[in-house]
């Protein structure tokens, strides 16, 4: 079976719906199949998972590959349309997962349902690619020493993070990390680094709060102000962003090689 649209193409309001009542797309869980033709800011999110996984795919050429975090799967076809001789996609996403196997299927995929902690590939990959999960772990350290242990010596690992504070605005982001305490986790693991994509995503107030048809602001945590309070460490990071960047998410895509 050839493998589901992944070029973020647009598709008629008909379509979306169609789409939407097989899987209800959240921030999380974007696909170019899901976003509406109106909701510019997931659009332009999405634009930055694409540009991820196209530097991805300059990898993976005869290479089996693990897409951890695979989501909807569209991710997991651009690797295999790249020339990977096979995509393991991980998620625990039941739903998301269902979609994938609907939609972006290829006969050099496997979806598995895992823990990315507890998942044992077959065959052994060669590439390791993932994007936007790190934050999302409860234990990074223990994940990537995971990925390290399972990599054989020159395998990469391709993994993407937010470099600017995003637990505030995102309530399913459990880390906060910086362009340095992530590269120290990739180096204290027993990975050097390759290569690095650096991305920018700037947004407004209305972005986030205002009432445009979109996931970002379905998704934005909750009673935020009283969060803050309880979390003053996170809100002097933001004020410091803000007045020394502007309202910006930025993310760091490395590229790294087992030692």
């Amino acid at each position: 079976m050839g493998a589901g649209a992944v070029s973020g193409e647009i598709l008629s309001t008909t379509d979306h719906d169609r789409e939407r009542q097989i899987l209800h797309y959240t921030s999380e869980r974007l696909d170019p199949l899901l976003i509406p033709t109106d909701a510019a800011f997931d659009r332009a999110t999405l634009a930055l998972h694409l540009e991820r996984y196209r530097l991805a795919a300059e990898y993976v050429r005869d290479a089996d590959v693990v897409d951890c975090a695979c989501g909807t799967g569209y991710g997991s076809a651009m690797l295999v349309q790249a020339g990977a001789r096979s995509v393991q996609g991980v998620d625990l996403d039941r739903d998301a997962l269902d979609f994938a196997r609907a939609r972006h299927a290829h006969d050099g995929i496997i979806y598995y349902e895992a823990d990315a902690l507890r998942f044992a590939p077959t065959p052994v990959p060669t590439v390791w690619v993932s994007l936007e999960t790190v934050e999302h772990l409860p234990n990074p350290h223990k994940y990537v020493a995971h990925v390290a242990e399972v990599l054989p010596a020159g395998g990469r690992f391709i993994a993407s993070v937010p470099v600017t504070v995003s637990t505030d605005g995102n309530p399913h982001h459990l880390w906060d990390f910086t362009r340095s305490s992530f590269r120290h986790l990739l180096t204290a693991n027993g990975f050097r680094e390759e290569r690095v994509l650096e991305q920018a995503h700037r947004f407004t107030v209305h972005d986030i709060f205002g009432r445009d048809r979109g996931a970002r602001q379905r998704d934005v945590r909750r009673n935020l102000p009283l969060w803050y309070l309880r979390h003053p460490r996170v809100l002097a990071q933001r004020i410091a962003l803000t007045l020394t960047k502007g309202l910006v998410n930025e993310y760091l895509t490395v590229v790294a090689v087992k030692n």
